[in-house]
């Protein structure tokens, strides 16, 4: 079992206490969704919005920076599988939703990681119902993790 988080981006400085608060909100999708007993390798890039535009446009031809984007890369179809991930999040995309929302970087990162691993365990938000289900699970995930 592993999460990664690789920093690309000179935005937010990322220190111990930001990393332990993302691979929490990993942790706790995996307890909320029911998973255990999962083998799983997890990376989680922190980006620039240069950065992802350009994986947003090579992968998913969209010409735009976004605040995530999820490759499940492994055979994931059950809760008793392997998963083998990458989460891509724009730092940048956290810091502006802060000051947007109110909420602070560390707050929308972990939003975006929880948004991104919910896309590994096959939640879409194509519809605007998928959406606020995604929205749901997200904030659920986040409630007292970040106290």
């Amino acid at each position: 079992m592993s999460i990664v988080i690789k920093n690309f981006q000179k935005k937010i400085q990322i220190n111990s206490e930001i990393k332990r608060k993302i691979k929490s909100c990993v942790l706790k999708t995996f307890s909320l969704e029911g998973i255990r007993n999962t083998d799983f390798e997890i990376t989680i890039c922190l980006l620039n919005n240069r950065q992802i535009r350009e994986f947003n446009l090579m992968y998913l031809a969209k010409d735009s920076p976004t605040d995530v984007i999820a490759f499940n890369l492994g055979p994931y179809k059950s809760k008793t599988k392997n998963i083998l991930a990458d989460i891509l999040v724009s730092t940048d995309a956290a810091f502006s939703n802060a000051k947007i929302f109110n909420t602070t970087p560390l707050y929308e990162l972990c939003l975006y990681v929880a948004h991104g691993m919910l896309h590994i365990l096959g939640y879409d938000d194509k519809t605007i119902q998928q959406g606020k289900v995604m929205e749901e699970r997200s904030r659920c995930i986040l409630r007292d993790l970040l106290k």
